[in-house]
């Protein structure tokens, strides 16, 4: 009998990870599928008990249930602890776990498809304090950067976002909070707009970025357009840009770990992501 998996959401059309799921299915050959589900709130009950009764391998989660998710699970990773929200459902014997992939598989992305290592040295600047930045800085803090500063439209997210994670810092040195507009971008190494602003080529980021280093990384986790406005500003300007087919993939591996105990090899990372691409 095959296997199910569902990614969840409302709305659900947008999803790829369909895409990257069946592919590495079918490349360790597995008894599975995988596919997209539009649900309501009111049917996440039901969807939980059969991945309890073995009727569903796991879920991935989208918006807007990410957060809401640790009602419906009996333990919770320390990744969704940190990020405040859950992406992922597994079964451990008879536990049912939530999990959080989105800060680790941006930190892999970083290191095997970007070449970009972060240290004691190193400046961030997120933009955005909504459920993407809180995944992506529970990840980031473990490496220990000069600076994460968090940039936003209202300063009290972003104050918030810090106060939420000086818990598992014991310190306030690692970041500071700043107002979207504010151009404090001439020390920054790495530059991630954490927000949906760009997506489907709309809203871009009223930001410059003429000061910023030249060695420095622009990462866009949005993906639709493949080329975002924000990248096209990093292209102008010279520097090092991405969209979120990196991340995409390498948190999708992270997910698929946790279902089958098989972590995708990088080569076959790599082959999805090109698939992403096309």
């Amino acid at each position: 009998m095959k296997t199910k998996l569902f990614v969840i959401g409302k709305p659900i059309k947008h999803s790829r990870s369909p895409i990257i799921h069946n592919f590495w299915i079918e490349k360790y050959s597995l008894n599975a599928s995988y596919n997209k589900l539009e649900v309501e709130k009111t049917e996440i009950k039901d969807l939980i008990q059969k991945v309890r009764d073995g009727k569903i391998q796991g879920l991935n989660i989208t918006i807007p249930y990410k957060k809401m998710m640790t009602d419906f699970v009996d333990e919770v990773e320390e990744s969704a602890i940190r990020s405040n929200a859950i992406n992922t459902i597994y079964k451990v014997r008879d536990k049912i776990i939530g999990a959080n992939t989105d800060g680790i598989g941006f930190i892999s992305s970083l290191e095997k498809d970007l070449s970009f290592n972060i240290d004691s040295n190193t400046n961030v600047m997120c933009i955005g304090a909504g459920g993407a930045a809180y995944g992506i800085v529970s990840s980031l803090i473990d490496l220990n950067p000069n600076i994460i500063r968090i940039i936003n439209r209202t300063k009290s997210s972003g104050i918030k976002l810090i106060k939420h994670f000086e818990k598992f810092t014991q310190s306030r040195q690692l970041f500071e909070t700043t107002l979207l507009g504010s151009n404090l971008i001439d020390d920054v190494d790495l530059l991630v707009n954490c927000t949906s602003c760009g997506m489907d080529g709309k809203n871009p980021l009223a930001i410059v970025l003429t000061s910023m280093k030249k060695k420095s990384l622009v990462y866009d986790i949005v993906y639709e357009p493949s080329i975002t406005p924000l990248m096209r500003l990093a292209m102008d300007n010279k520097l090092k840009n991405t969209n979120g087919f990196y991340m995409l993939a390498r948190q999708a591996a992270e997910s698929f770990y946790r279902w089958f105990g098989i972590m995708p090899e990088d080569s076959h990372v790599n082959e999805i992501i090109k698939i992403l691409k096309r």
